[in-house]
């Protein structure tokens, strides 16, 4: 696997922590290139500077297009160029329509849609004719089947991601642009850390470290979307712990 990406330049988004930063690990161990983009620089710094030279990271709240635009031209510039481009970032907050706060419904359309719709818009003009060039969006399961009744509205985003992908693959797949939906199912991730110490929560955080795929797993995955020739569009790799029912 160490050349399987040799000089491939990736930009990472959520690439502070979870899935984004095991992508970053194993496109580097691949022989690629990472920028990442995420709101927590000292996540950031941290992980760059364990991969350096090889990484760099551009703090940016992705749900800002303006600030976007302006961080994707920063970090395809430090790459010198672009290859690929992974839309990891994401927010889960879960609760019932009729109990969860609005605001958490916006927070969750707004990263894990908007958020990915911004950088994929500001990428797209650096990966025109690229041969290889690709767009993988992390996305779940959920993107495909309500698991329960407190998953509605983030299955709501992830079902929104599972169709931009595969109207950006018509869209983009006439200037050799690749687009791949990865889907996993549950992930041991720290996605549910800040949510409220209560029973359901508690529950969801001691199934999710003992049923879990770990986030490196899906990083092989997306790595292996990349590597495949130039003539393959993996459309989508769906992927789950042989643990989970």
């Amino acid at each position: 696997m160490a050349s399987t990406l040799a000089e491939r330049r990736v930009l990472v988004t959520g690439g502070s922590s979870g899935i984004g930063a095991s992508v970053a690990d194993a496109v580097v161990k691949a022989g690629g290139r990472v920028a990442l983009l995420a709101r927590r620089t000292d996540r950031l710094a941290e992980l760059t500077s364990r991969l350096a030279p090889n990484a760099t990271a551009v703090t940016c709240d992705i749900t800002d297009e303006a600030a976007v635009r302006d961080a994707a031209d920063v970090a395809v510039e430090w790459l010198g160029g672009l290859d690929a481009l992974v839309n990891s970032a994401g927010l889960f907050t879960a609760g019932r329509v009729a109990d969860l706060d609005p605001a958490a419904w916006r927070s969750m359309f707004e990263v894990n849609v908007l958020g990915l719709l911004n950088v994929t818009r500001a990428c797209i003009p650096h990966l025109g004719d690229r041969p290889g060039a690709s767009v993988v969006n992390i996305s779940s399961l959920s993107g495909r089947r309500v698991p329960r009744p407190t998953s509605g509205v983030y299955a709501a985003t992830k079902f929104a991601v599972h169709a931009l992908s595969e109207g950006l693959r018509q869209e983009l797949s006439p200037n050799g642009i690749r687009v791949t939906t990865v889907a996993p199912g549950m992930v041991d991730t720290d996605i549910a850390a800040e949510w409220p110490d209560d029973p359901d929560s508690t529950a969801f955080r001691e199934r999710l470290r003992a049923d879990g795929l770990p986030a490196e797993a899906v990083a092989d995955a997306v790595v292996h979307v990349l590597g495949v020739g130039p003539e393959v569009n993996v459309v989508e790799y769906a992927v789950m712990s042989t643990k989970q029912q």
